[in-house]
């Protein structure tokens, strides 16, 4: 786990603790109930994070409401009477996560839940921040849920049936992306089996060793599920990276294709030409009256494999740029590995590099930073009005997102491209000097 230096570092650019996380896990299954065991503070700062991409979600997702005097003397009132509801009405899946005062206290929520007659599979755990960020708390949600199902090997998979691992609707855009990659496949001939923790219902998560292959999405989150449904079951996994931009979608289809076949393979391909050639045709043509799309200085700022995709698409194929500096969010020690390449620059990391993080945004005179609403406010402090921002990680308080467009993907491609190059010719209508744009 990273280690922050002070806790301003965390509430300034890390954000979420692993109950946030934890909870987007099952957040994510759309009939699963989570319960949170601590006070409502906590509540509410993992609500921020998940309530944008699922406006409904309080609906299933609760709080004991700990006060100072539970702590002392036990959560077990408050526990009951939250769990009191789901005694009659029980939810598919329910999940049980302690904060970090709450798992000091020890009180035995498992048997307490057994004792009220809840009949539905109960997954019980802490996940406060002491145990790590928001990757610790997903990573812990799926392993648990891997143990409460206790799922068989499988030894006649679907041909051509793969599980997509690591989604979250707790990254920014996390459903439109995960619904452009499901379209992806399709049209190659997979067929997606579940998407654990993004989408795909309790009763079907049984069904995740029907699948021939598991493709692991956001590293940070599905390695870990990956390698335990291999050790436990035997399923292969791949790790392909994210499919930002043309290319890099066409470098994550013949990475899928050199482990699993697929029957549409050439439609697929064909699809990823035929964008590619709009977009470059079009794009071109742009170019002949507003030059080139340059960016002095750039700042991605994101969860690891988010921020080290976007890096590389926007620097090999989007935009030309200068200085590149990654910010990498809410990761675990160890579970992305840095890319190496000339495309990279600096890599800060929000846990530790606060004071760094905070300079280099203040001394930004233009630009483009794709990030959180975290940098946008340093940069506003700091008076940048040139930079131009691009919002790809939460929180995001200063833009509103409506439609289906996805960052991943062949739309993903168009939908970033469009909006990069759409602001930049703004700046110039709203008085911007070119010298300060660049």
């Amino acid at each position: 786990m990273l280690r922050p230096d002070n806790f301003s570092d965390v509430c300034s650019h890390a954000d979420c603790c692993a109950l946030a996380g934890a909870a987007a896990f099952f957040a994510g299954i759309p009939d699963a109930a989570v319960v949170v065991n601590g006070p409502l503070w906590c509540y509410f700062y993992a609500m921020r994070h998940l309530e944008d991409s699922l406006p409904l979600l309080s609906q299933r997702m609760h709080c004991t409401q700990l006060d100072n005097e539970s702590i002392v003397f036990g959560s077990e009132e408050y526990l009951r009477e939250t769990l009191q509801p789901y005694v009659q009405e029980p939810p598919a899946l329910l999940c049980i996560e302690s904060n970090c005062s709450a798992s000091l206290i020890g009180d035995d929520t498992a048997g307490i839940a057994r004792d009220m007659g809840i009949h539905c599979p109960v997954v019980v755990f802490d996940s406060g921040g002491l145990t790590g960020g928001f990757a610790e708390g997903y990573v812990k949600a799926s392993l648990a849920v891997l143990d409460t199902l206790s799922l068989q090997p499988n030894p006649h998979p679907e041909p051509q049936w793969v599980n997509l691992l690591g989604l979250t609707t707790g990254y920014y855009n996390g459903v439109n992306d995960r619904r452009e990659l499901v379209r992806l496949l399709q049209l190659a001939g997979y067929t997606v089996n579940t998407c654990p923790g993004d989408g795909t219902f309790a009763g079907m998560l049984s069904d995740i060793p029907r699948a021939a292959l598991n493709i692991v999405v956001h590293e940070e989150l599905g390695l870990a599920m990956a390698q335990a449904l291999k050790d436990r079951l035997g399923m292969p996994f791949i790790v392909p990276g994210i499919p930002y931009g043309t290319a890099g979608t066409k470098r994550w289809f013949e990475a899928i294709q050199a482990v699993l076949p697929a029957p549409s393979m050439p439609a697929a391909l064909s699809e990823i030409e035929r964008v590619r050639n709009g977009l470059l045709l079009r794009i071109n043509d742009f170019k002949m009256t507003w030059d080139e799309l340059w960016f002095d200085e750039v700042v991605i700022a994101a969860p690891p494999s988010t921020a080290f995709g976007l890096a590389e698409a926007l620097r090999t194929e989007w935009a030309d740029t200068g200085h590149l500096t990654v910010i990498v969010q809410q990761a675990a020690a160890g579970s992305v590995q840095q890319p190496t390449g000339s495309w990279l620059d600096t890599v800060y990391s929000a846990a530790v590099d606060g004071e760094n993080i905070q300079r280099h945004l203040a001394q930004m005179k233009s630009g483009l930073v794709m990030g959180s609403s975290n940098e946008s406010s340093l940069l506003r402090r700091a008076g940048c009005r040139a930079v131009q921002l691009f919002p790809v990680a939460f929180p995001v308080e200063e833009r509103i997102l409506l439609t289906d467009a996805p960052f991943m993907g062949l739309r993903g491609a168009q939908y970033i491209q469009e909006c990069l190059w759409n602001e930049k010719i703004g700046q110039i209508f709203r008085g911007v000097p070119r010298e300060e744009q660049e």
